[in-house]
């Protein structure tokens, strides 16, 4: 009797701690932007696609950050605008300055977990809302880093869509 007393309370706080692990880590960290990048007027008022500023995600493992030269593509640090506003001036304010603009990732996978978006977005035709749902409505970027996805997101989406749910096209 003692020893499944034991057992029980040693799988209770092993369950605990577990919990409380993912507790934290889905809390993210604070990811404080060096621009308030609004998503909202990019994509619904300029009319522009996801893939305009991450430029790889087609291609590529990672979707890509934009840099400042990619910005300036749309963004004339000579043009005299009424409307500049702090967000475009903090924009001009980098591309004087030497190296490129410090964005902090906001988008994370657990260590184990191998995630190309070039497999989801070109070999699985996904759009990026499908993951990314609430992006195009931000007006101002994620105040924590964000675990995007979960297992069971991810699991239930490639039964969905008929892909592999073997452990090791995923996990490594």
């Amino acid at each position: 009797m003692r020893f499944i007393l034991v057992f029980v309370v040693g799988v209770g706080v092993v369950v605990g701690g577990v919990a409380i692990v993912y507790a934290i880590a889905g809390r993210g960290e604070a990811a404080d932007q060096p621009i308030a990048f609004n998503h909202a007027v990019h994509l619904d008022s300029a009319g522009l696609k996801c893939n305009t500023c991450h430029t790889e995600a087609a291609t590529q493992t990672y979707a890509g950050i934009p840099g400042k030269e990619l910005c300036l593509d749309c963004h004339d640090v000579d043009e005299e605008s009424d409307d500049a506003g702090p967000q475009k001036e903090k924009l001009f304010a980098f591309v004087d300055a030497d190296g490129d603009i410090p964005w902090q990732r906001v988008a994370l996978t657990k260590p184990d977990v191998y995630f190309s978006h070039r497999r989801h977005v070109t070999g699985g035709n996904l759009d990026c809302e499908t993951c990314h749902p609430a992006q195009a409505t931000l007006t101002a970027p994620p105040p924590r880093t964000q675990l995007v996805m979960t297992m069971d997101d991810c699991i239930a989406c490639h039964e969905r869509e008929g892909a592999s749910v073997d452990c090791l096209a995923c996990h490594r």
